[in-house]
């Protein structure tokens, strides 16, 4: 990390235009990781399919989106993986929702898994997210973890979708915060801080400040919201997901003592919760 920084600050005294740059690229790629047995198994028992998308919305340029769908019939569940991971981390989930009588259906995120790309980012997220929902209408509800469900949650506050259930697990709460982070992680000063949200405004055409869920939580389309949170989550702040449910007591709160952020999504009780939610 001092390296990181020291490079950060020399580059930043030159130019904080080129500082703002590099951040960006490499806060925009996902780490690298490989797949185990248990993964290339829930690959194997899924229909798999390749989505061509258009990689932003204001974008022609053509990504492919690795697609699965797991189960023939019943209430379609899309799933939504967090940063650095892959629909195929949901095996436990993806099992108990077919055995439940459910269709699930989940992707990997462009540079993610097994799509294509080297780089992604929260608004090119939302806008695969967006398409999803378009191509199959008829979904009763998501489920997202970590940075999928900060994802899922701004793109139901943004479009014009309606969505009955929606699931959050150990979610993130807010870009501003994560970048915010980052800059500290990072050493980055204020000139480098300031320059970043007017190169994602030009290239990207849109406003990292408005990207929170507290902001955007009263223009979110469900007809119900559950967030799951771990007190031994090592990555969102348990205070973080306490604070949420504080100030908005509409949505359903489940809270337990587990095995951290990555471990949530195959507890026995986490599993049961959603089923029971996805059931009222």
């Amino acid at each position: 990390m001092k390296k990181y920084k020291l490079a950060f600050s020399i580059i930043g005294s030159i130019s904080p235009q080129i500082a703002a740059k590099t951040f960006l690229h490499f806060f925009s790629k996902p780490p690298k990781r490989t797949f185990r047995s248990h993964h290339l198994n829930l690959r194997q028992a899924a229909t798999e399919t390749n989505t061509a998308l258009t990689a932003y919305a204001f974008s022609k340029q053509q990504i492919n989106v690795k697609t699965y769908t797991w189960g023939n019939s019943g209430r379609k569940i899309l799933l939504l993986h967090g940063w650095g991971g892959s629909a195929l981390d949901f095996g436990h989930i993806v099992n108990t929702l077919v055995e439940n009588g459910y269709q699930v259906i989940s992707f990997d995120q462009p540079a993610h898994g097994f799509s294509t790309g080297k780089n992604s980012n929260l608004i090119q997220w939302m806008h695969v997210i967006r398409a999803f929902l378009e191509l199959h209408p008829d979904i009763y509800g998501i489920i997202g973890h970590s940075f999928g469900g900060l994802a899922a949650t701004l793109t139901l506050a943004r479009e014009q979708v309606h969505m009955p259930k929606l699931i959050i697990i150990a979610a993130s709460i807010s870009a501003p915060a994560i970048f915010d982070d980052a800059y500290e992680q990072m050493g980055l000063d204020k000139k480098v801080r300031k320059a970043i949200p007017d190169i994602v405004q030009k290239t990207l055409q849109d406003d990292i400040s408005t990207m929170d869920m507290h902001q955007q939580f009263s223009a979110v389309k469900t007809d119900g919201m559950l967030f799951i949170y771990d007190e031994n989550d090592e990555i969102i702040s348990p205070e973080q997901s306490r604070y949420f449910l504080t100030k908005h007591p509409d949505v359903e709160g489940f809270k337990i003592k587990g095995e951290g952020h990555y471990r949530i999504i195959r507890d026995p009780r986490v599993l049961e919760k959603i089923i029971d939610y996805l059931h009222q």
